[in-house]
């Protein structure tokens, strides 16, 4: 009876999607700055990302992404296990512990079958918008490096794979710019590009190396907002890289905070961040009360009129 129930509790575990990462990885990193020296930088982390948005957030050079690069396949990890959960099976990515080399895994990068998108988008330029995101599918493409991890759904047929590309263009509201190319398109529409083309292929979880650095917050949150919506149809782990305390608290319900390449805490926004969000308090008390203030409106307007 226990063995059974025992059984029963492991396979309903494994129906929750979840990225289960527990990694070490050792680097050689110049510190810059006068009289740049080299310096070991070992990343060493633990944890598990639910379905649903889990953020890293940390200073530049705490490690961000390097752990993306890891659970990717971009870097290999010196030793420690990854695996992702989805509703219906567990892959090993990674793993060191066998008791010998014949014995461990590492998947390569297209069989991971993880979206990721960099903070430099990747974009083709000579390509439109629906074909950079239908690259990842490969339809009269070719099959490539689609979106940044090379794995596409071949086995779809050519209407299928353009019929799944025109409901993630809709899905983030970028359907009308189907012919245009990178370079016709404003910042914002060039990252709801880089999404859809990460996301069309179905990933089992998705990686994102500060996305929303370069825009707004007006634009931050309309984006965020879509990308929440179309987790909450489909229920995969996201790893958001932020430095950035206001989509902190925007995207997710879980933070983890790195530092130095260690885990320093982890939990709720709001329990693990409490001075800064406190600062984030002050600065949109400080803006509101700017808007609200008779004397700065009125030499904004005259600002404006000169």
């Amino acid at each position: 009876m226990t063995d059974n129930r025992a059984g029963l509790l492991t396979q309903l575990d494994i129906r929750v999607p979840k990225l289960e990462v527990r990694l070490g990885k050792s680097l050689n990193r110049t510190r810059s700055g006068r009289g740049d020296s080299d310096f070991d930088f070992l990343l060493d982390v633990d944890f598990t990302a639910a379905a649903g948005v889990t953020v890293v957030f940390g200073a530049s050079g705490a490690g961000k992404t390097t752990l993306l690069e890891c659970i990717a396949g971009l870097l290999t990890p010196d030793s420690g296990r990854v695996s992702i959960h989805s509703r219906t099976e567990e892959v090993c990515l990674f793993d060191s512990t066998g008791f010998d080399s014949t014995s461990s895994v590492n998947l390569p990068v297209q069989t991971r079958r993880l979206g990721y998108v960099f903070q430099t988008l990747a974009l083709f330029p000579h390509l439109t918008v629906e074909e950079n995101v239908g690259y990842g599918l490969g339809y009269g493409l070719g099959y490539g490096l689609g979106y940044g991890l090379g794995y596409g759904l071949h086995s779809l047929s050519k209407r299928e794979s353009k019929d799944r590309v025109r409901e993630i263009l809709n899905s983030f509201h970028i359907a009308h710019l189907a012919g245009q190319r990178p370079n016709q398109i404003s910042g914002g529409e060039r990252q709801r590009v880089a999404l859809a083309r990460s996301l069309v292929p179905g990933p089992r979880a998705l990686l994102l190396d500060e996305p929303l650095s370069a825009l707004d917050y007006k634009i931050k949150w309309k984006i965020i907002s879509d990308l929440l919506a179309w987790n909450e149809q489909h229920q995969i782990p996201v790893l958001y890289v932020t430095h950035a305390i206001e989509e902190t608290f925007a995207v997710s319900d879980h933070v983890i905070v790195l530092q130095d390449g260690r885990i320093e805490k982890q939990g709720r926004p709001g329990e693990v961040l409490t001075s800064e969000r406190e600062q984030l308090i002050r600065q949109l008390s400080s803006c509101q009360n700017q808007t609200q203030d008779p004397s700065r409106q009125k030499k904004g307007a005259l600002d404006d009129k000169d």
